[in-house]
């Protein structure tokens, strides 16, 4: 059975003897000197099962590698050399997952093995973007109303809005979306599932919506490492989580991008959207994105068109994974109503295709590539570094 690596930090040399003790029979154990603000790379770096944080009364800045850690998706068991309640109060509003005494090698053992089971039998959900190849395209009625169709399998399901000036979602689903995106940001240290359950908005379908619906001025404050952390926490809280709002290929954009499992770039029969998504199709693989992490998902389709699903295949050289009726009547009365698809047009063909959908993102996550420095991300101002800007 492979050993689960276990990484230290935080911890002086008598407590790191004390760890390396304790778990060389059971663990591959690495200890690493790296600051808290560098902690997420080196996390990223070693990969391990668990990362345990020395703590202390006289240590509090400590405290920011379980920060860092569990925004980067880790999971932290802490250590100290005495129980104090307030400092395990301050280790689990940060996000770790365990508090042991450092001198206790049956603890140490015991919450490294409980910790890697839960991480072996845990699996994350999938961040799924819906990319528009051009505007007005219709990418926020599939994203709202995809969302829908996965609640409706049983899935728990959040809606993000990225689009922080002018978001439709709120609209597209008639609710007042109190909790932004700023809100969340704030709270990211103490970040668990009560606080999603009891903040963000929930539509009556059931999914759980994010969105910037505050002053527009309050995203000027939000950094795109971020979002990066944002997406990363919310999928190991929801089974699907849908990205609306990205537009175009900022550092924003790139950040959601990067943390997608999946994009479902949408098009329409018309030249300049297969223009659009000929060049983007481009740049992804530029970006070094797997070719299954996209699916080309074609919007108000036309059996009649000159475009054909042929044409379209033919000219980007990947096949329309999936076509969506035309049905602007249908469309126009659900957004109105503030309603779903399903409740307005329940029998509608649109409808149906939309549910469809759903088997295209409803299985295993797509396992992608580290995308490669440079290109792009070269030419930005600021490149979204994971955990940093």
């Amino acid at each position: 059975m492979q050993k689960t690596t276990v990484l230290i930090v935080g911890a002086d040399q008598a407590v790191e003897a004390k760890l390396k003790g304790a778990l060389q029979s059971m663990a591959q154990v690495v200890a690493s000197a790296v600051r808290p603000e560098q902690v997420a790379d080196e996390y990223r770096r070693v990969n391990p099962g668990v990362v345990m944080v020395a703590v202390s009364a006289q240590t509090p800045h400590n405290f920011g590698y379980i920060y860092n850690v569990t925004a980067a998706g880790g999971v932290v068991v802490v250590v100290s050399p005495t129980k104090d309640s307030d400092l395990i109060l301050r280790a689990m509003r940060s996000g770790a997952r365990e508090f042991v005494i450092d001198s206790d090698p049956d603890e140490i053992q015991m919450a490294v093995r409980a910790q890697a089971a839960n991480q072996a039998s845990h699996e994350d959900g999938s961040v799924i973007t819906v990319f528009p190849a051009k505007g007005g395209v219709g990418s926020t009625m599939i994203a709202t109303n995809l969302a829908g169709a996965l609640q409706r399998k049983g899935m728990r399901v959040c809606l993000v809005d990225l689009d922080m000036h002018l978001g439709d979602v709120v609209s597209f689903m008639d609710i007042a979306g109190n909790y932004s995106i700023s809100d969340l940001l704030s709270n990211l240290a103490r970040l668990d599932r009560d606080l999603l359950e009891t903040s963000i908005t929930k539509h009556s379908s059931g999914v759980a919506v994010l969105a910037q619906a505050g002053r527009m001025e309050e995203s000027e404050h939000i950094a795109p490492a971020d979002i990066g952390k944002l997406l990363g926490i919310l999928r190991k809280h929801y089974d699907r989580v849908i990205v609306d709002g990205v537009r175009g290929f900022d550092e924003m954009a790139l950040a959601a991008l990067d943390a997608s499992q999946a994009l479902l770039m949408v098009l329409t029969q018309d030249v300049p959207a297969v223009r659009n998504a000929q060049r983007c199709l481009e740049l992804f693989g530029r970006l070094g994105y797997d070719q299954q992490k996209v699916k080309l998902i074609l919007n108000r389709y036309q059996k009649a068109s000159k475009i054909t699903l042929e044409v379209i295949s033919d000219t980007l050289k990947v096949p329309v994974a999936h076509t969506i009726a035309n049905d602007f009547v249908s469309i126009i009365d659900a957004i109105n109503r503030g309603v779903l698809l399903v409740e307005a047009a329940p029998r509608a063909k649109l409808t149906q295709d939309i549910s469809d959908l759903v088997s295209i993102v409803g299985g295993e996550a797509v396992t992608e590539k580290a995308p490669p420095k440079g290109f792009l991300r070269g030419l930005l101002s600021r490149r979204v570094a994971d955990g940093t800007t």
